[in-house]
């Protein structure tokens, strides 16, 4: 069984061994690596963080979950961000998908006080 690998950066790679053609590896690509040779190349993309490997049963799995990942602002027609309405508190029209992102805590920094001497 062959592994599956996702380029994260573009970078060349040598594809067969024998003709030693080099190959442009695009961002978001899925390389199966059927061969030895390529099964190598793509251990080694993982190990210098180029590539990730894989594990589904075909592409169209990967791009249905990148998709439900990414949350967007709704916008109208003329390309301005639309609001939410108030009247429907179950759905959030402001975001598109009707439901806006968790939101994340935010760290205050404590800041010490100066503290001033007097003269005496």
């Amino acid at each position: 069984m062959s592994k599956k690998f996702k380029i994260i950066r573009p970078k060349p790679c040598v594809v067969d061994k024998d003709s030693k053609k080099l190959e442009l590896q695009p961002v978001g690509k899925i390389v199966d690596a059927d061969n030895d040779h390529m099964l190598a190349n793509m251990e080694r993309f993982v190990s210098m963080g180029w590539a990730m490997e894989v594990k589904m049963d075909s592409v169209e799995e990967t791009v249905e979950v990148e998709a439900e990942v990414e949350i967007k602002r709704a916008r109208n027609e003329k390309g301005h961000l639309v609001g939410d309405d108030k009247s429907t508190p179950d759905v959030n029209e402001a975001w598109e998908g009707g439901e806006a992102p968790a939101k994340k805590k935010s760290t205050k920094k404590v800041t010490k006080k100066k503290t001033t001497k007097k003269k005496s």
